[in-house]
Parts: C-alpha cells; structure tokens; sequence
C-alpha cells in the first residue's frame, strides 16, 4: 500500500469513527480530507452523504450521494439513499426515478425503498452504511 492510500483510508477510518460517535462535523472533515486525496473514492463521497443527512442537509447529502453514484452507478445502497435525502427534499418524482433504478440494481432494496418512501417511512439511511477499510 503507498503513503497516499495509507492516508486516505486512515482519514476514512477516522470518518466512520467520528460518525459512530455522531461527532458529525469532524466526520465530515475527515471525509473531505480522504476525499481531497481521493477524489473518485465513492465510500467516501457515500459516508458524507449519510453524515449529511444526520444532520439533515439534504441538499448536501444529495451532491455526495450523486457523486457516489456517478463514481459506482451499480451502488444500490448509494441510489437508495440518494433517493431518501430527494424524498425528504419532497422531490416526488425522483423518488419515483430512483425506485426504477433501484429495480433494475436490486429487487429487495427496491422493494424495501418502496415500502419505505411510497407508505409510511421507516427507514434509516444509515442502516446501508460503508464500513471502514482495514488499513
């Protein structure tokens, strides 16, 4: 492993711990620092979606999660968060757009993302969270 992927999964790690911790600000700045080096790093663009949305800033949540599936576009867990932060920004119809990619990447989150966001919403978008690497 070089210096720099040593670097990035540290501040990766780090991101996730903070997270745990719900030391959301320092995740945030923990992923941008992983991301800094490692721009195309969907993990990570992944996670700060999930921090965000913590927080409750969709608007951001949804440029991290846009970046992790422009980076993974067969990352199920990032178009089913993406299309939880769309849904509480009650962006109805990219709800539904999301749904329809979800079918095609996956058949049970779909229907989990279905149940969820078409009925009654009970999910936690950390639940399909990205575990740190070993380093």
């Amino acid at each position: 492993m070089n210096s720099v992927s040593f670097y990035v999964n540290a501040w990766f790690a780090q991101g996730v711990s903070c997270d745990n911790l719900k030391q959301y600000e320092e995740a945030i700045e923990a992923y941008r620092q992983a991301l800094r080096l490692q721009p195309e790093y969907a993990d990570a663009w992944y996670n700060l979606g999930i921090t965000y949305g913590n927080l409750k800033k969709y608007s951001l949540a949804i440029l991290a999660y846009e970046e992790a599936v422009r980076i993974e576009p067969e990352k199920a867990s990032a178009w089913f968060n993406l299309g939880v932060a769309y849904y509480f920004q009650d962006k109805r119809e990219k709800v539904r757009e999301i749904y329809q990619t979800l079918r095609k990447l996956d058949l049970a989150m779909a229907d989990e993302y279905s149940n969820a966001v078409f009925t009654e919403f009970k999910i936690n978008p950390g639940s399909h969270y990205s575990p740190p690497p070993d380093i």
